[in-house]
């Protein structure tokens, strides 16, 4: 048994690069199973998505995925940072009898934002696309297919749509990332490319969510079984972690920054307020005094 939390990087025939993610307590802890399956689903998919992308952050870097739309589901919000630490939350309208509606109506007139911030002393970088399709991969590929130069695919695995759940014989959520790197004034190189490319595709469309998602494979046996005809570099794995970056100093310095008459106003007629973190639902208790 297998129990991964990683991104690993990848190379195929020095024409390729791609990424593969696979998630256990990392996507439950977030996840947290408070929602229908086919909620959970999507957002699971969401943090797929932020692993595969934001995985190489460095110094004081921050890559998030936000989605906001007018449907049952009103956010989806992660974020990974330079030390590997995945958070996100998800906020629903109420409505009933949502467990059988389609992403459509889960997710109408929707945006999705990707972010990044690369520290104090460099330029944040923000990419929205409209979402439309029958599924979030559906948007993502929008977004990277018509905004960048290279052409990117994804393929995205949760449990959630699987016939069975079943955790103690699954991860929760993964997925594979690829880009096709353009040749340079080379038209024999990127013909041979395109033509790799598509071959490439047609073999991940046959790795199926219970095979992929299997806790006796590793992400590296995946990868071979896969690709292994061609020359596939695998680098360094990436362990990711849960660990929120919330602590008693952020909330207090937010108070700090807010005018006495608010902070007064929150205190009316009460000796303590608590304040809830959205990602990790650590609990903070505060007088008036202690704002002081």
């Amino acid at each position: 048994m297998v129990l991964e939390n990683l991104v690993i990087p990848f190379q195929i025939n020095n024409k390729i690069k791609g990424t593969i993610v696979r998630l256990s307590s990392v996507a439950s802890q977030i996840i947290k199973n408070e929602y229908p399956r086919n909620i959970n689903s999507i957002f699971a998919d969401s943090i797929s998505i932020t692993a595969s992308i934001g995985s190489r952050m460095k110094n004081d870097g921050v890559f998030s995925f936000q989605a906001h739309s007018e449907g049952v589901i009103k956010t989806i919000f992660v974020d990974l940072n330079n030390n590997s630490s995945v958070r996100g939350y998800i906020s629903v309208n109420s409505f009933e009898n949502i467990e059988n509606l389609p992403f459509e109506k889960l997710i109408s007139n929707g945006t999705l934002a990707l972010n990044i911030k690369e520290g104090k002393f460099s330029k944040n970088y923000q990419g929205l696309v409209e979402i439309k399709g029958k599924s979030i991969k559906d948007a993502i590929d929008t977004y990277f297919n018509s905004s960048e130069q290279v052409k990117s695919f994804f393929k995205l695995f949760n449990i959630f749509n699987l016939s069975k759940y079943e955790p103690e014989s699954n991860h929760i959520a993964g997925a594979i990332k690829l880009e096709l790197m353009p040749e340079i004034n080379d038209f024999k190189n990127t013909e041979k490319s395109n033509e790799d490319w598509k071959t490439i595709l047609m073999f991940l469309e046959t790795m199926n969510s219970e095979e992929f998602l299997n806790i006796n494979k590793t992400s590296k046996q995946i990868l071979l079984n896969l690709f292994g005809q061609y020359e596939i570099k695998i680098f360094d794995e990436i362990n990711l972690n849960n660990n929120c970056q919330c602590s008693n100093e952020r909330v207090l310095n937010t108070f700090k920054s807010m005018d006495q008459k608010d902070i007064t106003y929150l205190f009316n007629k009460k000796k303590s307020i608590e304040v809830v973190c959205e990602f990790c639902k650590k609990i903070r208790v505060y007088s008036e005094q202690d704002l002081k």
